[in-house]
């Protein structure tokens, strides 16, 4: 401490020329416009100058945190657009569903209460019924493809014959070819039903897609069902036997559509007066 009160003793003069000098040249700043003005433009050029510089380091050293910053962002947006583009496709596909002549059939709305999907004869049961319009030998759909047929009904509830049902016997086609076959279900794996009676010369591939025929009164044409997984040639004659993926998980059924031919009775009447061959 005491060599520091020396130096300054010693170096007395300098200090007190300092002083006098930074006292000096304040009075001349506040009492003159122009060299106070230059003085600050000065002081703000400097400071600008250094808050730039550090801002530039700054940014630069951060860059890692920005750039892992900018990836999550990017993560979030990738998922938010396939998210979209598959509700885009959902919608579309179930307005499709929905796009029936309102003259001939009316759709109605229901939930699954029950589903058995494990058996070799699958049932749902839903929760409308007669009293709601439903009647047996409806169609039932989902948002993306056939379900079943309803069987039978009650009050306020109805039973559902699943595709995935050995009894099941739907009338469908390959959409890009044209050819007709019976849509079936040999019990074995879930989501996988077969379709069968397709001539082998029908030109097929692994990919078509499969919608109902409309050869019959219980759905209208052109209803989804599934895709070509696989294609085998019958032992027993002519023709393929192709194994469909359904478009409509079987195991996760909540929401269905349930279709009404307004013409079935007319056309189920006109048929009965046929001769029995």
């Amino acid at each position: 401490m005491q060599q520091i009160i020396l130096f300054f003793i010693r170096k007395r003069n300098f200090f007190v020329f300092l002083l006098l000098f930074s006292f000096s040249i304040f009075l001349i700043i506040k009492d003159n416009y122009y060299p106070q003005s230059r003085y600050i433009n000065s002081a703000n050029a400097i400071s600008g100058s250094l808050y730039n510089f550090s801002s530039y380091w700054a940014q630069y050293f951060d860059l890692r945190g920005q750039n892992t910053l900018l990836s999550e962002e990017n993560k979030q947006l990738r998922s938010k657009i396939f998210a979209l583009e598959n509700q885009l496709k959902q919608s579309t596909l179930a307005d499709s569903l929905l796009f029936f002549d309102a003259n001939q059939y009316k759709v109605y709305t229901a939930n699954v209460i029950k589903n058995s999907f494990l058996r070799k004869k699958n049932y749902l049961t839903i929760d409308k019924g007669e009293e709601e319009g439903v009647k047996q030998d409806m169609g039932v759909i989902s948002p993306k493809g056939i379900v079943g047929i309803v069987e039978n009904t009650s009050g306020q509830f109805a039973t559902v014959q699943s595709v995935l049902n050995i009894k099941s016997s739907l009338n469908a086609m390959v959409k890009r070819t044209g050819h007709f076959g019976s849509l079936k279900w040999n019990g074995q794996e879930l989501n996988i039903v077969q379709l069968v009676d397709i001539p082998n010369i029908a030109p097929i591939q692994k990919g078509d897609t499969i919608v109902t025929g409309g050869m019959s009164s219980i759905f209208p044409k052109g209803i989804p069902v599934g895709r070509i997984m696989n294609i085998t040639r019958s032992q027993m004659d002519n023709s393929f036997v192709v194994d469909i993926k359904l478009f409509t998980d079987m195991s996760n059924v909540d929401f269905i559509y349930i279709i009404e031919n307004k013409d079935k009775e007319e056309i189920s009447n006109l048929e009965s007066q046929n001769p029995n061959e």
